[in-house]
């Protein structure tokens, strides 16, 4: 059986809710989300940033449930936002869509490889044995 532990040292409390570290035991098959930015099936991002948010992260659901995999499944997550103005709303949406504790990190760049991109979220999940 496949245990994923949440690692709390008490840093990342001082930032958001999630995990200092996370700890898989037991095996699993190991899902690798790529770097997803909020593209809807026509490839316009939203005008609207939460908007695009969501689609990023309704991207990544899409993804992981191809793999047999659901958001509570993941176990690291790496997060891109384009303009410290949109952290706020990101957090806002993200707080929506993740409500477990994986480990994380949210940088804050200079662009994505297109200019009107402006949030991608790469993930790694475990899907238990």
């Amino acid at each position: 059986m496949t245990t994923i532990a949440p690692i709390l040292t008490g840093v990342a409390a001082h930032i958001a809710k999630y995990a200092d570290a996370v700890a898989v035991s037991g095996g699993g098959t190991q899902i690798f989300v790529s770097g997803t930015p909020g593209l809807p099936e026509d490839g316009n991002p939203p005008e609207d940033f939460t908007d695009e948010a969501r689609q990023c992260w309704a991207n990544v659901e899409n993804a992981l449930g191809k793999a047999g995999a659901k958001l509570t499944d993941i176990v690291y997550m790496r997060q891109w936002l384009t303009s410290r103005d949109n952290v706020s709303a990101y957090l806002a949406v993200s707080k929506e869509m993740i409500h477990h504790q994986p480990a994380a990190m949210l940088s804050i760049i200079d662009g994505l490889v297109w200019p009107n991109l402006r949030v991608e979220v790469e993930v790694t999940a475990i899907l238990p044995a």
